[in-house]
Formats: structure tokens, C-alpha cells, sequence
């Protein structure tokens, strides 16, 4: 009886620690994802290019125009 016992905790174990550690490897890269995509979408994450902040400064110190 106790040989049968040690084979289904054997049996079922393995399965058990590969799903737990996919639920939490899981979890880590859905909580990841959650802070990283509104970061990206923030205005202040997008940097004006050369151009734009070049065009800017030069109206603003430019008093012919």
C-alpha cells in the first residue's frame, strides 16, 4: 500500500510543479506587461524628432519672424 501511494504523489508532482511554475512565470509576465504598455502609450515617452524641437526654438528666439 505505501508503494502506491509514493507512486501517485510521483505520479501527479510532476505535472503539478511544471503547471504551478507556468501559472507563476505567467503571472510574472502579465503584471510585467500591464506597467510596460502604458508607459509606452504615455506623451511622455514620444520625443519630438530634430526637426520639430529645431523649427520651435527658432520662433521662439527669432524676432523677425
Amino acid at each position: 500500500m505505501t508503494k502506491a501511494i509514493v507512486r501517485a504523489i510521483r505520479f501527479w508532482a510532476y505535472p503539478t510543479v511544471l503547471i504551478a511554475l507556468w501559472v507563476v512565470v505567467s503571472a510574472f509576465s502579465l503584471s510585467r506587461l500591464a506597467t510596460i504598455l502604458p508607459s509606452l502609450a504615455s506623451p511622455g515617452s514620444v520625443q519630438p524628432t530634430f526637426q520639430d524641437s529645431a523649427h520651435d526654438r527658432a520662433r521662439q528666439g527669432c524676432e523677425v519672424c
